[in-house]
């Protein structure tokens, strides 16, 4: 059987070169729909959707929160500066995997990955702001538009319960909302 090999042309964001050396030090990890990434590991989602949510309790009741998806050419980390996260599978997948202290590692010893993480982390960080900005001065309504117009993928490859919670809202309430769309 052939060995899979990461798809660098999926991550050319990334701006490292094919010949790398980086590259040889993730392993693949193929992943089925509901599986939970262990801490303190970095992936690279080739293949599938990776949904990061919380879960507040509410009068002994749970709610599952959904705070981020990844898509094909995302990367993600589950570390312990966010012990409450959890990132499951919404689906069967293919993940590239690296440790957290092998990441650090690579930072201490090359500038050129030391640019990636700034580039990662400013791309992450404006994420977050646009995110808190549309949260706070829209109603759900305007975000499920905004999604419609600026992530249509999120609209055909989430599953309307967790496309609700990532809005801030009830599934019934999103499909009143779609209904007075269309």
């Amino acid at each position: 059987m052939a060995s899979v090999t990461i798809n660098k042309k999926l991550f050319s964001h990334l701006n490292v070169e094919e010949t790398d050396p980086v590259w040889e030090k993730f392993t693949e990890v193929s992943f089925s729909k509901k599986n939970i990434f262990p801490d303190n590991k970095a992936y690279l989602v080739e293949d599938g959707i990776v949904r990061k949510y919380y879960i507040n309790t509410v009068s002994d009741i749970e709610v599952e929160i959904s705070a981020d998806f990844y898509f094909p050419g995302d990367i993600f980390s589950v570390g312990r500066e966010e012990p409450d996260a959890i990132y499951e599978s919404l689906e069967n997948g293919l993940a590239w995997e690296i440790t957290l202290d092998e990441v650090k590692k690579m930072f201490a010893d090359n500038p050129h990955c030391r640019f990636v993480q700034n580039y990662y982390l400013s791309r992450k960080l404006n994420a977050a702001m646009k995110r808190e900005m549309l949260l706070l001065k829209n109603t759900p309504q305007d975000l499920y538009e905004y999604l419609l117009k600026n992530k249509p993928h999120y609209i055909q490859n989430i599953p309307l319960k967790y496309l609700a919670s990532y809005i801030g809202i009830t599934p019934i309430s999103l499909s009143r909302i779609r209904k007075r769309i269309t």
